[in-house]
C-alpha cells in the first residue's frame, strides 16, 4: 500500500449516507396525513427507549453482589480452641501463643514454667520451651512412650506420646510441617536443641466403651474393667504422713470382664490437685500400693493412698484410673476432701486403772498399784517423764522405784501390770498423772 497517495472517502460515511437516503424515501411513501401521527408515535418510541436503556444502567450500578465480600481476618487472632496449659511426664506449663514473625520464632529466654505455642500450629502444633536447666533435664530424659497432655481452652484433654528426639538447628523446618497429626516440642537456648516428636494417642476401640469423669458412687466402664470410686478419705496426723501433709485414701472396686488378667502395677493410677499437679500411689500406714493382678471375672477391691502438701489438699481433686495406659482413655473422679479428722496421738488409746495405793508411816512411803491398756494398732511408749506425782501445792514427790523400769513399751491390744513408789513422808491428797491421765488419791 502507497501511503502518499490520495484517500477516497470513508467507508463509514458512506454508509451512513445510504441509511439516510432509504429513510427519506420511505417517509415520502408515506401519505402526508398520516407523517404527523407517525412522527409522533416513533418520538414516543424513542423516549421510552432512552428511559429503559438509564433505568437498566442505575440498576446494575446499584446491586448488591450476590457473594457479599468477606471482612479480613485479623492478623494473631486464633481462631477456635487454643492450647492453655501442656503437661510433659509430671512438669505443668501455662501455654502463651507466640506468632511467627518476620521469619523468626523469638522464644523467649528464662520464662519459668511457661510454654510458648506457635500462633496457627494446628494439626501438628509446636510448642517451645526456654532451655532452662531443670527443662533441659526434663526433655533430655524424655523416652519412647512418655505421656505428653495438651489442655485446650475448650473441648476434651488432648494426649500424646514421645515416638523420638533429635537434635536441631534453627534452620531445620521441616519439623514444623502441618501435614500429618502429631506435636512438636522444641528446647530452645543452649546447646544442643532438642526437637521432640510425638504422636496422638488412639482413641479407645478395642471394647468401644467411652470412659470420662463421673462422680463418687457412679460406676463406669473404662475398657475390659468397671470401676466404682466408693468414697474418699483425709487424713491429717500418723507415722507416716509428715508435718504439714495431708494423707488421701481413695477407696474403689473394679470388676474384671476381659480376657487377660489386669496387672496394677501397669495401670495409671494417679491423683490430681486444683493445680494440675500430680501424686502417685505411697504406702501409707497399713495401706501399701495397689499391685498384684485381678482375674477374668474377678473382683477387686482396694485402696490408693497419697501424700499432698496441706496447701494443695484444697479445692477440687480428680483421681484418675486407666486399666491400659496407650490404649485406652482414663476414666476421671473428681472430688473435694472432707475437712480431714485428727488421729489422735497413740497415748490417747491407752487405758490406766488404779488397784490400790497404799501409804506407810514406817518406810515414808506410798505404793501406787495398776494396769496400763493399749487399745490402738500400734506400740505406745511412756517415758519416764509421764508418770509424776504431785502433792497438794502442785509440787513435784520423789520417784524411788517402778516395777517394770520405766520406759514402758504397751504392745497394740496388750495390757501392762506397774507398781510405783513414792517418797511421801505425810498421809495427805495427791495427785497421780500417767500421760493425759490424772489421779486423785487421798
Amino acid at each position: 500500500m502507497d501511503l502518499q497517495g490520495p484517500l477516497g472517502p470513508p467507508k463509514g460515511k458512506i454508509a451512513l449516507e445510504r441509511v439516510f437516503e432509504r429513510i427519506r424515501r420511505r417517509w415520502e411513501e408515506i401519505p402526508p396525513s398520516l407523517r404527523p401521527l407517525v412522527g409522533i408515535s416513533a418520538g414516543i418510541g424513542g423516549l421510552g427507549l432512552v428511559l429503559f436503556l438509564a433505568g437498566l444502567i442505575l440498576l446494575l450500578r446499584g446491586a448488591p453482589s450476590a457473594a457479599p465480600t468477606p471482612a479480613p481476618a485479623t492478623a494473631g487472632a486464633p481462631v477456635g480452641p487454643v492450647p492453655v496449659r501442656i503437661r510433659v511426664k509430671e512438669v505443668a506449663f501455662s501455654v502463651r501463643p507466640l506468632p511467627v514473625q518476620g521469619g523468626r520464632w523469638p522464644v523467649p529466654a528464662g520464662g519459668g514454667d511457661v510454654a510458648y505455642w506457635m500462633e496457627g500450629t494446628v494439626v501438628n502444633p509446636v510448642f517451645g520451651l526456654p532451655g532452662r536447666p531443670q527443662t533441659r533435664r526434663l526433655v533430655e530424659d524424655l523416652q519412647e512412650g512418655d505421656p505428653i497432655e495438651v489442655e485446650m481452652s475448650a473441648g476434651p484433654v488432648l494426649r500424646f506420646q514421645v515416638v523420638g528426639k533429635q537434635p536441631v538447628q534453627p534452620t531445620d523446618v521441616d519439623i514444623l510441617a502441618q501435614q500429618r497429626p502429631g506435636l512438636t516440642l522444641l528446647l530452645t537456648g543452649g546447646e544442643p536443641r532438642w526437637a521432640v516428636i510425638a504422636v496422638p494417642l488412639a482413641q479407645p476401640s478395642a471394647f468401644g466403651e467411652a470412659a470420662g469423669r463421673v462422680p463418687i458412687g457412679v460406676p463406669v466402664q473404662v475398657g475390659p474393667v468397671r470401676l466404682t470410686v466408693s468414697g474418699v478419705e483425709a487424713r491429717a496426723e500418723g507415722p507416716d504422713i509428715p508435718a504439714e501433709s495431708v494423707g488421701v485414701l481413695v477407696r474403689f472396686e473394679l470388676d474384671h470382664s476381659g480376657e487377660p488378667p489386669l496387672s496394677l502395677e501397669g495401670a495409671e493410677i494417679l491423683l490430681i490437685d486444683a493445680s494440675g499437679r500430680r501424686y502417685q500411689p505411697v504406702p501409707l500406714g497399713e495401706i501399701s500400693r495397689p499391685a498384684g493382678q485381678v482375674r477374668p471375672g474377678d473382683t477387686f477391691s482396694g485402696v490408693a493412698a497419697f501424700l499432698l502438701p496441706r496447701d494443695r489438699a484444697m479445692g477440687i481433686l480428680t483421681w484418675r484410673f486407666n486399666p491400659m495406659p496407650g490404649r485406652l482413655m482414663p476414666v476421671e473422679v473428681e472430688f473435694e476432701l472432707p475437712r480431714p479428722t485428727p488421729t489422735p496421738p497413740p497415748e490417747a488409746r491407752l487405758q490406766i486403772q488404779i488397784q490400790s495405793a497404799q501409804w506407810s508411816a514406817e518406810e515414808e512411803t506410798l505404793v501406787i498399784r495398776g494396769g496400763v491398756g493399749n487399745t490402738g494398732d500400734q506400740p505406745v511408749v511412756v517415758p519416764p517423764e509421764e508418770v509424776e506425782l504431785a502433792g497438794p501445792e502442785g509440787q513435784p514427790i520423789p520417784l524411788l522405784d517402778a516395777s517394770p523400769a520405766l520406759p514402758w513399751t504397751i504392745p497394740a491390744g496388750r495390757t501392762l501390770g506397774f507398781e510405783l513408789r513414792f517418797a511421801l513422808a505425810n498421809r495427805e491428797a495427791v495427785v497421780l498423772r500417767i500421760g493425759a491421765a490424772r489421779f486423785q488419791i487421798r
